[in-house]
């Protein structure tokens, strides 16, 4: 199955939906950098959010989610756009708990105690900034609440991982469903009693649903707006390293330029390895002499 995030409408245009798979890109992001299977299931929940929020932007708006509790995984981060490119990473991909029900996992590995934070690049003179407590550590109340009260957006949203003791995730992937304003209390009636009786997203998803099945499940008389395939893009460069050693100041990159070694950065996204030898210090801080950033 290929990653793809379908948005669509329901209910004679009442009802907005969202529905994603982020097997592949999951994988991909876990092999490069060896994530452990409670870090990866945690992960995942994060880019599934992060690739359905990506398909409410339009042309070139941004967003990036921001999951800080406090649990051993630390921050995860995702970025994402409109065109289904997404990357992510969390703080601590070598952290895993031995739960049976994985959202207990989830819970235990992000905490149950801190902020999810959202950062929505509309292209316009300030970003959007939304913010709200983590309530339970199940991401899936989590993003419901924060849509329900940073948004104001009735949503009920659904996530789900299952990843194999390989630490390959065999599902990823979610949903979301939001009331347009004036939808029928009769329509709000059949989508919780479908909401009551479906099995859970990675039940879904393993069992061979597709994201356009999930919809399907959950709600009637549905639009399929678009398809869009998900691709894991990573937008880390030699130069923007460049640029945050040159915030370090001309002080800090003499000492290393006089360490007389090799300086190794390392992305946390991709994992990628950007080597900076004495003539590219040198360079840099020629340039933090001109610009006078001393520190």
């Amino acid at each position: 199955m290929n990653d793809v995030v379908i948005r669509a409408l329901a209910y004679n245009k009442s009802v907005r939906v969202y529905a994603v798979s982020t097997k592949n890109v999951l994988n991909e992001i876990g092999d490069r950098l060896s994530y452990y299977p409670s870090a990866l299931d945690a992960l995942g929940r994060v880019l599934s959010m992060g690739a359905m929020m990506g398909s409410m932007l339009k042309l070139d708006e941004t967003v990036t989610i921001k999951v800080e509790g406090d649990g051993p995984i630390g921050r995860i981060i995702v970025d994402s756009d409109a065109h289904g490119h997404i990357r992510g990473y969390a703080e601590n991909p070598h952290c895993h708990f031995e739960y049976s029900d994985a959202r207990l996992n989830a819970k235990q590995t992000i905490g149950t105690t801190g902020f999810i934070n959202v950062i929505k690049d509309l292209k316009l003179k300030e970003p959007f900034i939304g913010s709200t407590p983590i309530i339970s550590g199940e991401m899936a109340e989590d993003f419901a609440y924060y849509f329900n009260v940073s948004e104001q957006v009735p949503s009920a949203v659904g996530l789900g991982v299952l990843v194999n003791e390989d630490s390959k995730a065999v599902a990823s992937g979610g949903f979301i469903i939001q009331l347009l304003p004036d939808t029928p209390e009769e329509v709000i009636e059949k989508i919780e009693k479908k909401l009551a009786i479906i099995p859970t997203v990675s039940e879904m998803l393993s069992s061979g649903y597709e994201p356009k099945d999930i919809i399907y499940n959950i709600v009637d008389d549905v639009e399929i707006l678009d398809e869009v395939p998900l691709e894991f893009r990573c937008t880390c460069s030699k130069e923007r390293f460049a640029n945050g050693i040159l915030s370090l100041g001309a002080d800090e990159i003499k000492e290393m330029i006089d360490e007389n070694k090799p300086q190794e950065t390392v992305c946390h996204f991709c994992g990628n390895k950007y080597v900076f030898d004495k003539s590219d210090l040198e360079d840099i801080y020629k340039l933090a002499l001109e610009k006078g950033k001393t520190k």
